[in-house]
């Protein structure tokens, strides 16, 4: 295996066909006429297999060992172990975005151009991975290009507003920045302000990082913008894009917010009356929503009221004086007592709880026919001086000599 070039970009020196001599005989020393393999047949067969033994190989060893041949080589084996054995190792990660980086160095790719398979290939990956490093990676991405791909890694850091100015400023693509703000809609509610105050009010030249005058003035990619508009066009395209974010994501913009950035100057459009309809019957809509829950919160809470007046209005008095309907004697301080509602007095009832257990030994023993008028019972044993409170009882005062 060591004798198969490795190398991607490595020439092929065709084989002479061999001459023979006046005895008949070939003049090919080497006699090396064996079909040397492709690298990517290499790393497949060896490296990138189902085998037991190609899985447990040291990748990170496998990836410096491929390195030095070419960065293709290594994100052809970093695909199929992050596609087939679903390795979530971070330095692999960073291996990844290593090599698609040198794979653009070498073929020197900027913005300005139509974006190759390549750089698409990269920011699938940046987007989509979710285990390399962000601070590696801002650190290992140029100064002066891969504009893009510096954004979407500020992206997980949480630097919306910086990722948003190199989409505005230094890329020069409103579509790009509106996509964005589509895309990290859920991690930041707020990033269609934050790109309307961009747009509205731009800060500084040395405030965002890598803006080249010529690329911010250049290239808008906004309908009805020419090639090298100056700044007022600049302006108007900029409020133009303004109207259209008001009126395509209107349910994304808080009027609260939106209405103060606008400046005093901007004219009324088409686009301005959209989303000033749309947050008034979005405003309306809330309010007969809340006017509905509050209607039913009012309603639940007269009818709570109502029955709790009705059950603090009954109340069973026990004295020191009570006297127990079933055996007429006195109900003490300390004895257990139950209270049971009553047809015949057309209340409630206070008996002893050894009357109240034989009334039921009784029924039980009558097969089922009740010894008393008691219908449900609710036993409360309550000690001298203490206060029961029930829902489905009425309010005790206990009042002893």
């Amino acid at each position: 295996y060591l004798r198969w070039p490795l190398q991607s970009g490595q020439s092929r020196i065709p084989q002479q066909p061999p001459t023979e001599d006046s005895s008949g005989s070939s003049n090919n020393d080497d006699d090396d006429d064996e079909d040397w393999p492709a690298p990517a047949a290499v790393v497949s067969t060896i490296f990138a297999d189902d085998r037991p033994a190609a899985q447990a190989f040291p990748r990170p060893r496998v990836v410096s060992f491929l390195r030095q041949s070419s960065p293709t080589l290594v994100v052809q084996y970093l695909k199929y172990v992050f596609e087939t054995w679903h390795d979530e190792s971070s330095t692999l990660h960073d291996d990844m975005v290593a090599a698609y980086l040198d794979m653009l160095d070498s073929t020197d790719l900027h913005d300005g151009d139509a974006e190759p398979g390549l750089r698409q290939q990269l920011q699938q990956f940046l987007k989509s991975s979710r285990h390399y490093s962000p601070e590696r990676t801002l650190a290992r991405l140029p100064d002066d290009r891969l504009f893009v791909e510096r954004a979407l890694v500020l992206s997980r850091l949480g630097r919306h507003e910086h990722a948003l100015g190199l989409l505005v400023f230094s890329v020069a693509s409103l579509s790009r920045a509106e996509q964005y703000c589509v895309e990290n809609l859920a991690q930041r509610p707020d990033v269609f302000v934050l790109l309307l105050k961009l747009l509205v009010s731009p800060p500084p030249a040395d405030v965002i990082d890598n803006e080249a005058e010529e690329i911010r003035a250049g290239r808008l990619e906004f309908p009805g913008a020419a090639a090298q508009p100056t700044e007022q066009t600049r302006v108007q395209i900029h409020r133009q894009c303004v109207g259209h974010l008001l009126s395509t994501h209107s349910q994304s913009i808080p009027v609260a917010e939106a209405l103060p950035l606008l400046p005093a100057d901007m004219s009324f459009s088409h686009d301005m009356f959209v989303y000033l309809r749309s947050q008034l019957c979005t405003l309306d809509q809330d309010m007969r929503t809340k006017n509905v829950v509050r209607g039913l919160a009012a309603a639940e809470d007269l009818q709570a009221r109502r029955q709790l007046s009705y059950l603090q209005s009954n109340s069973v008095v026990v004295s020191e004086t009570r006297v127990c309907p079933d055996c007429l004697k006195r109900i003490g301080s300390g004895t257990a007592f139950v209270i049971v509602p009553s047809k015949r007095a057309k209340g409630h009832v206070v008996v002893h709880y050894s009357c109240w257990q034989r009334g039921q030994s009784v029924a039980r023993a009558t097969n089922g026919r009740e010894a008393s008028d008691v219908s449900t019972v609710s036993i409360e044993k309550i000690s001298a001086g203490s206060d029961v409170e029930s829902p489905a009882m009425p309010r005790v005062e206990i009042k002893w000599a």
